[in-house]
């Protein structure tokens, strides 16, 4: 998850359909996946959810977006949010048994797998609902705003793509 998630913060119009359902998560959790902290991108704790709104300012800002698209992003990220709390703090607590689970030095395959599989499970509920809110927040756009945001999805990507931050 660390690794895997990156920012999942952020709204309603994201820097891809990925970035957007990662960007939403952050947002969502007040925190951004990374590798920093449990979901941090090595920011101090407490700034990423800073980083999501200000991404999301802007990203609405290139595209456009009217005052009421930016309302209705901002309730769906906020239902989003609601629903993904949970979700991420049992994530958190069976990520965190997993390892002490494998630093035990006592388990054996069985015991990781089933571990691994709860572990595998949240991460499955998660990305099904980032996938739901970032249908939600495309939803929201005009077709023009779609086509902006996928190009600026593949600017980011090109943009990052060296550096091992490509979305997802």
């Amino acid at each position: 998850m660390k690794g895997s998630l990156r920012a999942l913060v952020v709204a309603a119009g994201l820097a891809s359909v990925t970035a957007l359902g990662n960007v939403a998560l952050a947002e969502q959790t007040g925190a951004a996946p990374g590798a920093a902290g449990e979901y941090g991108h090595g920011c101090p704790k407490g700034k990423e959810a800073r980083h999501g709104k200000h991404f999301l300012k802007r990203l609405a800002d290139k595209l456009g977006m009217s005052p009421a698209q930016r309302t209705q992003a901002k309730e769906v990220l906020d239902a989003s949010r609601s629903q993904a709390k949970p979700l991420m703090a049992s994530l958190k607590q069976e990520r965190h048994q997993l390892r002490d689970l494998i630093h035990s030095g006592t388990a054996d395959e069985a015991a990781v797998r089933a571990q691994s599989a709860k572990v595998a499970a949240l991460q499955s509920d998660l990305a099904v609902q980032r996938a739901q809110t970032v249908r939600k927040l495309m939803a929201l756009l005009t077709p023009e705003q779609q086509v902006k945001l996928k190009e600026l999805k593949a600017k980011w990507g090109a943009k990052h793509r060296d550096h091992g931050m490509e979305q997802e």
